[in-house]
């Protein structure tokens, strides 16, 4: 079974702005809430809890806009248990903590 993958958000001068939904089906697959050059991301397991959370921010790289995770992420597990955590600065994990 194909399932059909969808998105749901608006454009302001050609860049995303507010609430953007995506889905793989009827699941939510993430969240993004955009304000102006930075987003905070949500996404989430097939059973539906968190899988990571944390924010990116918007990168000019080789004349190009590239969305790059910034700053702490937290990183859980299918039943929603903390796995570890990120700190990432352009993208690049610059340091990694784990839980037991």
């Amino acid at each position: 079974m194909k399932l059909e993958s969808s998105a749901i958000g608006r454009y302001h001068k050609g860049n995303k702005t507010g609430t953007w939904k995506y889905f793989l089906g009827e699941r939510l697959v993430s969240q993004e809430k955009f304000k102006k050059n930075s987003c905070h991301v949500i996404k989430y397991h097939n059973t539906g809890r968190i899988q990571q959370i944390g924010f990116s921010k918007k990168y000019l790289i080789d004349s190009k806009e590239e969305w790059l995770p910034t700053g702490y992420w937290q990183f859980y597990d299918s039943e929603g248990v903390l796995l570890g955590t990120k700190i990432y600065e352009k993208g690049i994990p610059v340091q990694e903590t784990y839980t037991n």
